[in-house]
């Protein structure tokens, strides 16, 4: 009985297994383990396709919520990442925009910055903060950049618009027409075009070609007036006029002294002697002269005899110049011609 109830489980499980679906296995690799089969414990000298293992220590702790790892040598990072705390770089950091809510440097920047601007464009620039002392600013105000400090130029630089200097450390640029200087110093060399007005007193009128000093309106090419009276040198076509414009008396002055006064009306008035023809006139007479003189249209001349050419007058005389006693002063003219008819006169006592 035993014999046959065995013969029946046996019979039972031989059924059983040919009545169940074998499960898919997969195909046994060499030197190759199931991950479900490894729970715990330590694994060294790791590798697989993607994944290489030769820490000798715990360098990559991960969690849930993190990753912690002492370096890190990433060729690209896909996506945004955000740090949080302080980010020390050693070499250059490269990126296409910069978000920053304050910017401390000490370093030189050897590129150009771009403010994208998102919001109004006043005072958006550069501030330069120490504790204690104001700002230094390099902003753009409206239209226009504002620079709070001294901008010091080496002595070698300028200051250009349109690659043209306008500035440099001893002269200003040929471009610069316009100014209103006020002070200047010693000028060397003035070349100027236009009008010139000097203190209101001294002028020159391009229009007219005038040149005044102490008169808005010169009368003549050069001027030099006083309230009532006005000095004028003026060139014409063929000749010069020099004197008084005004109804003034002009007076010629040696050591602050009138020596020739032109009167208001015509007159003239030398004061000393006066010479003609001759150097030094003589202290002792009022008028030398070297030749003939002509008076009331009767010409006076001297001489040793009685003329004998060049025409002459009725009237005319000529004194002796050897007179002697018993000769006679001189000769007069009573007939007109060349010499003329003479007479003597002005018989001298013996």
């Amino acid at each position: 009985n035993k014999i046959r109830e065995g013969l029946s489980s046996l019979s039972s499980a031989i059924e059983t297994i040919a009545n169940t679906n074998k499960p898919d296995v997969p195909e046994a690799t060499v030197n190759s383990i199931s991950g479900n089969a490894i729970h715990g414990g330590k694994i060294t000298l790791l590798r697989s396709t993607g994944i290489r293992d030769q820490a000798t220590r715990t360098s990559l702790l991960v969690e849930d919520d993190q990753i912690t790892v002492g370096k890190a040598d990433i060729d690209n990072v896909l996506g945004d990442l955000d740090i949080e705390n302080n980010l020390t770089i050693g070499g250059e950091l490269k990126a296409q925009k910069l978000h920053v809510d304050e910017l401390f440097s000490n370093q030189k920047h050897t590129t150009s910055i771009d403010f994208d601007l998102t919001s109004e464009p006043d005072l958006i620039g550069m501030q330069w903060r120490k504790k204690g002392q104001a700002t230094k600013q390099i902003v753009w105000r409206e239209n226009r950049f504002y620079i709070s400090s001294d901008i010091d130029l080496h002595r070698n630089a300028s200051l250009k618009i349109d690659d043209i200097t306008v500035i440099s450390a001893d002269a200003l640029g040929p471009t610069i027409k316009k100014s209103e200087l006020t002070t200047v110093g010693r000028l060397t060399n003035l070349q100027a075009d236009g009008d010139l007005n000097i203190d209101d007193f001294v002028l020159y009128d391009s229009g007219t070609m005038r040149f005044g000093i102490g008169v808005e309106a010169p009368n003549a090419q050069f001027s030099v007036a006083s309230n009532e009276a006005e000095f004028v040198v003026d060139p014409d076509f063929d000749h010069l006029r020099v004197g008084a414009y005004t109804t003034s008396k002009l007076s010629l002055i040696t050591d602050n002294k009138e020596r020739l006064v032109l009167k208001e009306h015509g007159g003239v008035e030398v004061k000393g002697s006066l010479g003609v023809n001759v150097q030094y006139p003589g202290e002792d007479v009022d008028l030398q002269v070297a030749g003939a003189i002509r008076f009331a249209d009767k010409k006076i001349s001297v001489g040793e005899d009685i003329p004998v050419e060049g025409n002459y007058n009725l009237g005319d005389l000529q004194y002796n110049t050897k007179p002697s006693a018993g000769g006679w002063v001189g000769w007069i003219c009573v007939e007109s011609g060349n010499p003329g008819k003479w007479k003597r006169f002005g018989a001298i006592e013996k």
